[in-house]
């Protein structure tokens, strides 16, 4: 197994780890929502902190899940094109789809998000309407994604090229 393979192996297991890890999300998300109107008769109104957690939960398992299944190739694709290319047009498509696509929407992505991350860090945001704690963590999630989402991204590419720098089966040359 070559160098470059064993990166690509890397970053998708950091990608895997982290998804594996955001599912465990589902069961306080699906707690949180399901006991949030019970929540409020019991404390009579007025109190969304659940809600507010649920907002971070949400947004966290999503984050951390595109990139997830994006590794898994579970994202959605026009299948019905790509399953008839060959290997190695499947490779180049791949490989011109996110290095045009995907990695300039991330580097916008990343330039605009960074500055209001680390702005909502440094105060340690709160929820403006009900100043529950925790607001920058849902900033500072889109962080996490870019750098999931980056992480794959370059194990796909490294993937495509080497697909595409493999001999074909019956080249001469």
């Amino acid at each position: 197994m070559s160098g470059l393979q064993r990166l690509a192996d890397g970053l998708s297991e950091i990608v895997d780890f982290a998804g594996r890890a955001a599912s465990w999300l589902c069961l306080p998300l699906v707690l949180l929502l399901f006991l949030q109107l019970p929540l409020r008769d019991i404390v009579h109104g007025g109190n969304n902190t659940d809600n507010d957690f649920g907002q971070i939960v949400f947004a966290n398992f999503f984050m951390m899940g595109i990139p997830y299944a994006m590794r898994h190739d579970a994202h959605v694709r026009l299948d019905i094109f790509h399953q008839h290319f060959s290997p190695r047009w499947r490779a180049i498509i791949e490989l011109a789809g996110t290095v045009l696509l995907t990695l300039p929407w991330l580097a916008l992505l990343g330039w605009y998000a960074l500055p209001i991350v680390l702005n909502s860090l440094r105060q340690t945001e709160k929820f403006a309407e009900t100043f529950t704690p925790g607001y920058f963590i849902l900033k500072l999630g889109l962080l996490f994604f870019v750098v999931l989402v980056a992480f794959q991204a370059l194990a796909n590419i490294i993937r495509a090229g080497l697909a595409l720098a493999a001999p074909r089966l019956g080249d001469t040359r």
